[in-house]
């Protein structure tokens, strides 16, 4: 199935990684922008009540790791969720220097009322591929993840989709 029923690409810029790569982020960004608007912090709040729903991180200081999320930064975004109902802190009962995050039952509630429409904005976006193409690519884009992409790239890239502004992840990296 080839939807292809976009402009033709720049010229140079066809099998450019990063300008691809900026694009579809942009894409999803945009299609996904107003579920975002529910979460303090837009993307970083929807991920890190996300990452607490699914309990991936051990402390607050892992979690702002794995999500590449500065620490300092880290407070403020927890102190937010957490002003707004959507995650608490809690003492690690093995340790306590450290402070858990645990979603609350309306941070639950949040996040699975904006799983769906979500899913509606990536399915719109991977539209023009086949369903085996959206299952490689996911894959893909997870191995390229699991590998490490840099703390500074995570960074970026979470500032970037907190304010809408591409070029923190590159896309006028030509001009």
């Amino acid at each position: 199935m080839n939807n292809d029923r976009s402009c033709s690409l720049p010229a140079g810029l066809e099998t450019d990684v990063g300008w691809l790569l900026g694009q579809t982020f942009h894409a999803y960004n945009t299609t996904t922008q107003r579920v975002m608007a529910e979460f303090p912090a837009a993307h970083r709040g929807y991920m890190l009540v996300s990452a607490a729903v699914h309990e991936s991180a051990r402390n607050q200081i892992e979690m702002a790791r794995q999500l590449g999320v500065d620490r300092s930064v880290m407070v403020n975004l927890v102190d937010e969720l957490e002003r707004e109902g959507l995650v608490e802190r809690r003492p690690d009962p093995t340790d306590r220097r450290n402070r858990l995050i645990a979603a609350t039952e309306q941070g639950r509630e949040r996040l699975a009322c904006s799983l769906a429409a979500i899913r509606r904005a990536e399915e719109e976006l991977l539209a023009p591929l086949e369903e085996h193409e959206k299952r490689a690519f996911r894959e893909m884009l997870r191995r390229i993840v699991a590998r490490g992409v840099p703390e500074e790239a995570r960074h970026a890239a979470c500032a970037a989709a907190e304010t809408g502004d591409d070029r923190l992840v590159g896309t006028d990296r030509h001009r």
